[in-house]
């Protein structure tokens, strides 16, 4: 192992225990007031040596939390809940950071979505490899046959605190993506964008590839390639799940946490596959007949009303 590696290796083992004594306390979230010191806050950060992204702090007797430490003002993105799938924006219940979401679109265009909860995806440096990141159940038969009998697109989300797979991070085009085994695409090709805890865009931006260096990256892995789609249809029907892992080229390097950076609110947040119905175009033989029923009934009531006026001139 590289000095560089060690220093890393070292660093990260350094900032996890820092954020479990902090995660330990067991404290909710508040907010900062503008009104608070900043000098507090910085000299605060400096004394115990924490990184920005650390969210409990001890300002003389008061406990602050959810700190960010980024200049502006948040402002929400749609870029973490627009899937690159043809079904484009998520539905209600999704997060905006954290967790895994799966977005799926079936042969009969069908859409399949469900979202892993981040307190059920991995914690701790990688001791496999491929290393599993978690586990998605529930793919039975009814949601399964759902798809129409294949499946013409595929997205999954990723949010990730210091992934290390952007341009100059020490894994850069080290990662790839399996899904149930299958390779779904370099970690390092994924445009992920910066946000703070609670999916607001934050001052780092998009990343232009990979999830980077100390930094909450959320992206989009998506593909619409029949023969990967084809055997990732296959793994449903004989294992019912979806099994998410990264595989290193040189693993046991790196420390992964899919909760680090996401707001508590969250981290429990998730849902099965839902199977949401397709909107397909009517038949213009459709379009014809209802064009035609309406005709029909204005001509009916047209033909009533001038009964009734006849009816009231008699009397």
């Amino acid at each position: 192992m590289t000095r560089f590696k060690v220093r890393k290796k070292l660093r990260k083992a350094c900032v996890k225990v820092k954020y479990v004594a902090l995660e330990t306390l067991g404290m909710g979230q508040a907010s900062v007031s503008r009104a608070g010191s900043r000098l507090g806050v910085r000299a605060s950060l400096k004394l115990v040596g924490m990184k920005p992204f650390i969210r409990v702090l001890t300002l003389g007797s008061t406990t602050v939390l959810g700190l960010s430490v980024v200049a502006g003002s948040a402002h929400a993105t749609t870029f973490t809940l627009t899937s690159p799938t043809s079904g484009g924006t998520l539905g209600n219940g999704f997060t905006p950071v954290g967790g895994i979401v799966l977005d799926l679109i079936g042969q009969n265009n069908t859409r399949v979505t469900s979202q892993l909860a981040a307190n059920q995806l991995y914690i701790g440096y990688a001791n496999n490899n491929p290393l599993t990141i978690g586990t998605q159940t529930g793919f039975n038969s009814s949601v399964i046959s759902a798809l129409g009998g294949g499946i013409k697109e595929a997205a999954i989300r990723f949010s990730l605190y210091d992934g290390d797979s952007a341009s100059g991070d020490f894994d850069f085009n080290d990662n790839t993506l399996q899904v149930n085994g299958l390779n779904f695409g370099n970690w390092s090709s994924v445009n992920a964008e910066n946000t703070d805890d609670q999916g607001n865009a934050a001052s780092g931006g998009l990343s232009s590839g990979g999830f980077r260096n100390e930094t909450l990256d959320t992206g989009w892995f998506y593909s619409n390639n029949a023969t990967l789609l084809t055997n990732l249809y296959n793994s449903f029907v004989n294992t019912q799940k979806v099994v998410y892992q990264v595989q290193d080229i040189d693993p046991y390097d790196n420390y992964y946490d899919f909760t680090q950076g996401v707001s508590s609110n969250f981290t429990n947040v998730g849902q099965g596959p839902a199977v949401q119905p397709s909107n397909p175009v009517p038949e213009p033989i459709t379009i014809l007949g209802s064009l035609a029923a309406g005709s029909f009934g204005v001509a009916l009531r047209r033909k009533y009303n001038k009964q009734e006026q006849k009816e009231t001139a008699k009397v």
